[in-house]
């Protein structure tokens, strides 16, 4: 009786670790299917995978309320996305080519597991935030920007430490939105484009594909085929004329070496993924000292001890890498006091973080002595703070009525703004200076500055949700151009 007692109990062990081992994923691996697919190389395909994986915890959130699976179907969760992947990479280990583990997909940030919990870490207010400006289509730059920004709030609330980048703290505020901030949902094409840099795949079929690849195959055989035969009777008949002259390539080498000559005007260095994660104590949040929508600003020090500042942009492309480097590079041969220094830049693209845009700076503190401030910027301060009479001089003799005073000093900002476009023409100034009604000029916002923090992003946002221009604080007519002239109302309060 015993035995069979003991028997029993193997048996029923044994059962219920194969029923564990064997826990179907609650995870809805059809929700990619409509996504692009990546090309077959290890950085991208990681990438994909990892994002994909965070659009499904975010849809398995909003249908069940929970982040993540159960650590019983970790191994079922694993085969699932392995199965779902082998039609377009058959020969590709999710696991061992990513350095995935297979309990990371069932484990999250600080035992985080359900909407409550993530929910009572967070601040109220920041939840009203993001659900204010996420709560709209996330296709566009702007919106998408404005999100992300409201979602940089809620790091200092989630610290914990970061398993695998799979499901990772930094990750659990954009799943999150795109579950319940965002009515369209995290497979919408906005929020997966925005939240996850995940793109919706062509509708085209593979009938029409074929028909394009060989009208396309033959095009490029025609002419190839045309080509070599002009090129071949073009050189027998060359050849039997006379010799070629030797070909004056001066032109030749000054157009290649216009951007290696820029590289030569400039000390930019390019500096390698590896040495900016060393120099930042690899990103760490304690260096940390700026938040925006398009990126985070760190401290950080060369090997040399020279403090300097990382900004790390989000949402990049290795598309435009060429582009952005000739940006930089002709940033860098310009010397101006509004324009600090540039050392260096990074371009890179990793299996777990995606593809890299750093520039790095000189680093400036707020409270530094000896800085050389621009008058135009000590001015446009002023007026933004509504105290455009403090720009006069107090001891100035016969200053006449406020009201001149305050349009001489609105006219003087609005010539010095640092866009072109947003100047007046000499004809437009002296037509506001003869005019003998007191009228106020809109004067349109300066742009964000490169190495923008927090605040700045936070002010230019809010004050684009209204006019998006300046204006003078006593309540006076915006005065507009029009034509070759300034028109518009010219009636004071």
């Amino acid at each position: 009786m015993l035995f069979l007692r003991r028997i029993a109990v193997v048996f029923f062990v044994f059962t219920s670790f194969s029923a564990a081992q064997n826990s179907t994923c609650p995870l809805d691996f059809s929700v990619l299917e409509p996504f692009r697919r990546p090309k077959p190389d290890g950085a991208t395909t990681c990438q994909y995978l990892l994002q994909g994986l965070r659009l499904l915890y975010s849809h398995h959130l909003r249908q069940t309320g929970s982040f993540l699976p159960p650590p019983e179907s970790a191994a079922s969760c694993w085969a699932a996305l392995q199965s779902s992947v082998a039609g377009f990479l058959p020969r590709f280990d999710v696991r061992s080519t990513c350095g995935f583990q297979t309990p990371w997909i069932s484990q999250g940030c600080m035992d985080i597991t359900t909407r409550s919990q993530f929910e009572s870490l967070i601040p109220n207010s920041s939840l009203a935030t993001t659900a204010m400006r996420c709560n709209t289509s996330l296709e566009s730059n702007t919106p998408c920007a404005s999100c992300t920004q409201s979602l940089s709030a809620f790091q200092p609330y989630l610290s914990g430490p970061s398993l695998g980048n799979v499901s990772d703290c930094a990750s659990f505020p954009s799943i999150y939105a795109a579950a319940f901030a965002n009515s369209l949902g995290p497979t919408d094409k906005g929020t997966a484009k925005c939240l996850f840099q995940l793109d919706l795949a062509s509708p085209t079929s593979s009938g029409a594909n074929k028909v394009k690849v060989l009208v396309s195959s033959f095009s490029v055989l025609l002419v190839a085929s045309v080509l070599v035969i002009t090129a071949w009777f073009w050189y027998c008949r060359r050849k039997k004329s006379k010799l070629l002259k030797p070909r004056d390539t001066s032109l030749e080498a000054g157009t290649q070496s216009r951007l290696d000559s820029m590289s030569e005007s400039t000390t930019l260095v390019k500096f390698s993924f590896d040495e900016i994660k060393k120099a930042t104590n690899n990103f760490s949040r304690h260096n940390i000292i700026g938040r925006g929508g398009y990126g985070n600003v760190f401290k950080g020090a060369l090997p040399d001890g020279t403090q300097v500042a990382f900004k790390r942009f989000k949402n990049c492309s290795a598309g435009g890498d060429a582009n952005f480097a000739h940006e930089v590079e002709v940033i860098a041969s310009i010397r101006h006091v509004n324009l600090l220094a540039l050392r260096g830049y990074c371009t890179a693209t990793t299996p777990y973080e995606g593809h890299q845009r750093i520039i790095v700076c000189d680093l400036v503190s707020n409270d530094e002595e000896g800085q050389p401030v621009s008058v135009a910027d000590w001015a446009w301060s002023l007026v933004r703070e509504g105290q455009t009479l403090d720009v006069v001089e107090d001891g100035m003799p016969e200053k006449g009525p406020p009201e001149v005073l305050e349009k001489y000093v609105l006219i003087a900002v609005l010539c010095s703004h640092p866009q072109l476009h947003a100047r007046p023409t000499m004809d437009q100034v002296v037509k506001m200076l003869e005019s003998n009604e007191f009228t106020v000029i809109a004067i349109p916002q300066r742009p964000i500055p490169l190495v923008a923090c927090r605040e700045e992003i936070d002010r230019s946002v809010s004050s684009s949700s209204g006019s998006g221009k300046l204006t003078s604080p006593t309540g006076y007519q915006a005065f507009s151009f029009g034509g070759d002239g300034p028109s518009g109302n010219t009636n004071t309060t």
